[in-house]
């Protein structure tokens, strides 16, 4: 995590100068923005406001250099979503402050606190149509980097700063996690582009439906029923932590009826729950410590993905694979 990039009003004229949008008529920074600095940005072009999204890059994307052309894929495919905009030299990334940018176009819509099970149906069925869209292209992602060696390394980092309660539940979620995904049966999964990242306050919603999904900085090669996993922790869960059966069914039912899941899948669904829960809570709790010995540090609070993780090991989810053929 990083601090914002802190804009002058010359250094956003000069790279807006690269591109034909028109006129800068104003800006302010993006409130949720934690490991990028994002803008909202207002022009005028042939006497029309246009809005959009500049994002100044603070650490690269997961997807490094095969981003864009994945928003442009996703963008062929009819998905709401914003792929970069080509600057005057046909260039997608431009230099804002001495670090990398995209400008984007502005979608419309607002985030939901407290999702319905439509909503969550919405995005469910978003995700199978962006799996199926990628697994149709030529390009090569990287694999996700919050694997096994990934969640090892940040569970070192915290030793010796957490009580006996934490420790241990840490301890006893990585040895699950770690040995499901060394199971050479979960590693035969369906794998292709996943976000990564589908939190609520990634998507949009405008009065007629999900109208925009965001920050694909995440995206990488990976399990597909990871996506879900990442979306069952945020909108399925209640304030305790406890996984709500009849939303997460809604959510894998939708997802079905786009990309049939296998069962396999839905046997690991529970394990990738808790997989999911604990990459989050280790992100999460590692920003923490670094905020002990650095300011200006944005970060979420690692507490609620501890409550996550502690409900997942106690109460795992099972959905029969004939409830999905009742649709």
């Amino acid at each position: 995590m990083h601090a914002l990039t802190q804009l002058a009003d010359t250094h956003l004229e000069d790279a807006l100068s690269r591109y034909d949008i028109g006129h800068l008529q104003r800006y302010w920074p993006a409130s949720n923005g934690i490991e990028n600095s994002n803008y909202f940005v207002t022009t005028e072009h042939n006497n029309r406001p246009r809005q959009f999204v500049l994002t100044i890059m603070e650490q690269p994307a997961n997807a490094g250099d095969a981003y864009v052309g994945m928003m442009d894929k996703l963008f062929e495919g009819g998905l709401p979503v914003a792929p970069p905009i080509r600057n005057l030299a046909d260039q997608a990334v431009e230099d804002v402050c001495g670090k990398p940018a995209m400008l984007q176009p502005r979608l419309s819509g607002h985030h939901v606190c407290n999702p319905t099970k439509k909503q969550i149906g919405a995005i469910a069925r978003f995700v199978a149509r962006m799996h199926l869209q990628m697994q149709k292209s030529d390009i090569i992602l990287p694999d996700y980097p919050r694997d096994r060696l990934w969640l090892t390394e940040r569970s070192q980092l915290t030793k010796g700063y957490l009580d006996y309660t934490r420790a241990t539940l840490l301890a006893a979620a990585l040895r699950q996690v770690d040995s499901m995904l060394a199971r050479n049966d979960v590693q035969r999964l369906p794998q292709g582009m996943i976000h990564g990242d589908l939190f609520r306050d990634n998507v949009l919603f405008n009065e007629h439906g999900l109208s925009g999904v965001l920050d694909f900085h995440h995206a990488a090669q990976g399990y597909w029923i990871y996506d879900l996993a990442v979306i069952a922790n945020d909108w399925c869960t209640d304030a305790s932590g406890l996984l709500d059966a009849e939303r997460a069914t809604a959510m894998l039912k939708a997802y079905h009826e786009i990309r049939p899941l296998e069962d396999a899948e839905l046997w690991f669904f529970s394990s990738f729950c808790l997989y999911a829960g604990l990459t989050f809570w280790l992100s999460r709790l590692s920003v923490a410590l670094q905020q002990q010995h650095a300011q200006r540090l944005r970060f979420k609070n690692p507490e609620e993905f501890q409550r996550i993780v502690a409900q997942h090991q106690r109460h795992a989810f099972y959905l029969d694979p004939r409830a999905l053929s009742s649709l």
